[in-house]
């Protein structure tokens, strides 16, 4: 059955109860505008200089799921690791902010990690990473899967995405979460427990076939736990051994940005089946959430309760 707006009003109501952990590969986006064609030489090296202005940064990685639980309205707790550096301050700030429960993001000797992005016009230029391969970055994950086992939550979500995890591979094997959804760069083969979310890049290239109905039901049922498929423009699919549901994306209407679209949907589903939302009504919410976010340009969007409403009947997006 569709979501209605009573059932909405509901979900977005219980969805300011729940108690939601995330853990995971937290970072920083830092976005800048750049002009690399400015006239002006470096006197010392006789380089061009680049003007660069409007710095910005927003929680990213994990975090980026975590600020949407937040704007959505959840109550959120963050496990994680960050540096003592400028950028790991700005992550704390930002977590202060958004009233995320930062207790458990350890502060450790590393490189707070970030993904700095220059911005020309409404590209992006080469990215620069800190902190993304740091050898000390798995030092507590021990200590935060502990402390995450003993804390009750409504709802559990795993980050991967660094090329060194805080998450290794027999830590993901031996995670035992009954509400819970993982997103998994390059370690989801070891998510046996666990519900996972892939993008249809990442299953084609897990399965070397294509994002189809039947190959989506086919693994869920082998691997006999839940997937959840996003396809861009396509929707996204969830099946698992008794389920199947295919939502259809909204209609996009002017430029987008997808950067952060899988943590939206990450966010929006398990916001909306924490607070009790069908298979369907989870699906239905998440799509909501993420055509708001993909229509802001520059930045990993979010969703707020009001904008959700506005879409949902009918507006135009601001």
């Amino acid at each position: 059955m569709e979501m209605n707006s009573e059932r909405l009003e509901t979900l977005l109501a219980r969805i300011q109860q729940l108690r939601i952990a995330v853990l995971g590969d937290f970072a920083l986006d830092f976005y800048f505008d750049i002009q690399t064609s400015t006239g002006e030489f470096s006197i010392e090296t006789t380089k061009e200089v680049h003007l660069a202005s409007q710095p910005r940064a927003y929680l990213g990685g994990a975090g980026n799921v975590a600020k949407n639980l937040a704007i959505l309205g959840a109550q959120v707790s963050a496990f994680g690791v960050r540096g003592n550096d400028l950028f790991g301050r700005e992550m704390a700030h930002q977590m202060a902010v958004l009233r995320i429960d930062a207790t458990n993001i350890m502060q450790i000797a590393i490189d707070t990690p970030t993904y700095t992005k220059p911005m020309c016009v409404t590209e992006e230029e080469n990215r620069i990473d800190f902190g993304t391969r740091s050898p000390n970055f798995q030092d507590q994950t021990s200590e935060l899967i502990k402390a995450l086992e003993a804390k009750n939550f409504d709802w559990v979500i795993i980050n991967e995405q660094f090329g060194w995890p805080l998450l290794q591979a027999q830590h993901i094997e031996n995670l035992y979460l009954k509400n819970a959804l993982a997103d998994l760069r390059s370690l989801g083969s070891h998510a046996k427990h666990l519900p996972l979310k892939v993008n249809e890049a990442e299953f084609i290239h897990i399965h070397q076939k294509p994002a189809t109905k039947e190959n989506i039901q086919s693994w869920a049922a082998t691997r006999k736990q839940a997937v959840l498929v996003t396809l861009g423009e396509k929707g996204m699919i969830y099946a698992s051994q008794d389920e199947f549901h295919h939502q259809p994306a909204f209609h996009v209407k002017g430029p987008i940005d997808t950067v952060g679209a899988g943590d939206m949907v990450v966010a929006g589903f398990s916001a909306a089946r924490a607070a009790g939302a069908s298979v369907q009504e989870a699906c239905e919410f998440a799509s909501l959430a993420v055509h708001l976010s993909i229509h802001q340009i520059g930045e990993t969007g979010s969703a707020s309760p009001d904008a959700i409403r506005q879409l949902y009947h009918g507006h135009s997006i601001a």
